[in-house]
């Protein structure tokens, strides 16, 4: 019943105000950690073996750039890593859409990478449904099949499910969007 550290974890790639670690997550012997401010931010993936971590991945998103603080927030189910970037800026709406058009500041997308024989690629690209600047897409939980997201600061003033998304009389009221794998 007593807590003792196992481990003192760094990044393979340590640098002054990388913010490594500012969300973590952690499943059986898989670790992920974010560093929302290395470079265009990143995350790493750590494995345990035999009470012994190493890292096992070191993974960045399809089209980030500096300020998309890409790594801010993560979850980990099993093989699946969400990893969020409250600051990208594309106005895309829905998955895999146009990452280029960056006319939507700050409002934010995940990234969902999956591990196959210890190997982490990218699966898709996850935005809301009415992408827009300031929205701040990016908090994010997993469980199987489902994939959960807040955007704490959307604007919709939308009550209960499916509502009106494009009222944007309540500013920062936020909202969450639920994603199943198809």
């Amino acid at each position: 019943g007593v807590w003792s550290q196992q481990a003192y974890v760094k990044a393979s790639n340590t640098g002054a105000g990388d913010e490594f670690g500012s969300h973590v997550a952690v499943d059986g012997d898989t670790l992920v950690m974010g560093a929302p401010l290395e470079g265009s931010g990143a995350v790493y993936v750590f494995t345990r073996t035999s009470e012994v971590w190493s890292q096992q991945g070191y993974v960045k998103g399809s089209n980030t750039e500096a300020g998309d603080r890409f790594g801010v927030h993560v979850a980990l189910a099993g093989d699946t890593v969400l990893v969020s970037a409250g600051g990208e800026a594309s106005a895309a709406t829905g998955i895999n859409g146009n990452q280029a058009d960056n006319s939507a500041p700050d409002s934010g997308a995940v990234y969902v990478f999956t591990r196959t024989d210890g190997v982490w690629s990218q699966q898709a690209y996850v935005k809301a449904s009415n992408t827009e600047a300031g929205d701040r897409f990016g908090i994010v939980a997993v469980d199987g099949d489902t994939l959960v997201v807040g955007a704490i600061e959307e604007h919709s003033a939308a009550t209960g499910i499916n509502g009106n998304q494009t009222d944007n009389s309540a500013p920062d009221s936020g909202a969450v969007y639920v994603f199943q794998l198809q």
